[in-house]
């Protein structure tokens, strides 16, 4: 019995077994005491600390000391939470209707101004080095988000040569 006793401690017992050998600690006291001894060697062992001989006496006595609550009184709710609901749908009404006249009062939008076109002779050959060190040189103050200086897009298109 003291093998399938280790082998339930180590939970290596076959689930069947378990009952047999549980009525078995239940009916001798050897086998009780040796179970005790084997738990208190392998929480020693996994670094547990172990619990004093009259510790079940001393939690059936304190837990047989506690008030037993059959039907818990229901909790009431603080009187400013009751509000609480209403005032948030409230706001978030407020915002919606707020934004919805902002933006339905907003100016036309005003076209963009339009760049001016420069044609460039078909016998004009444009290097695109030359452009990019143009481009280069004389690109401090733009796009400066500081600045009143506006980006300016560029695109260069080639046609056919004569």
């Amino acid at each position: 019995m003291n093998e399938k006793l280790s082998a339930l401690l180590d939970n290596e017992l076959d689930p069947a077994e378990w009952a047999a050998v549980l009525d078995a600690v239940k009916q001798d006291p050897q086998l009780q005491q040796q179970w005790q001894e084997w738990y208190i060697v392998r929480d020693a062992l996994s670094g547990h600390v172990p619990l004093s001989g009259d510790f079940m006496q001393r939690f059936s006595a304190r837990l047989s000391a506690e008030p037993v609550v059959i039907a818990p009184q229901r909790l009431t709710a603080p009187k400013g939470k009751r509000w609480l609901v209403p005032m948030a749908t409230a706001a978030s009404v407020a915002f919606v209707g707020l934004a919805v006249w902002q933006f339905s009062f907003r100016p036309a939008a005003q076209p963009l101004p339009q760049m001016a076109s420069v044609s460039v002779p078909a016998h004009a050959q444009v290097n695109a080095a030359e452009v990019r060190a143009y481009l280069a040189a004389h690109r401090n103050g733009v796009a400066d988000p500081l600045g009143g200086d506006h980006l300016t897009t560029v695109s260069f298109e080639v046609g056919e040569q004569r």
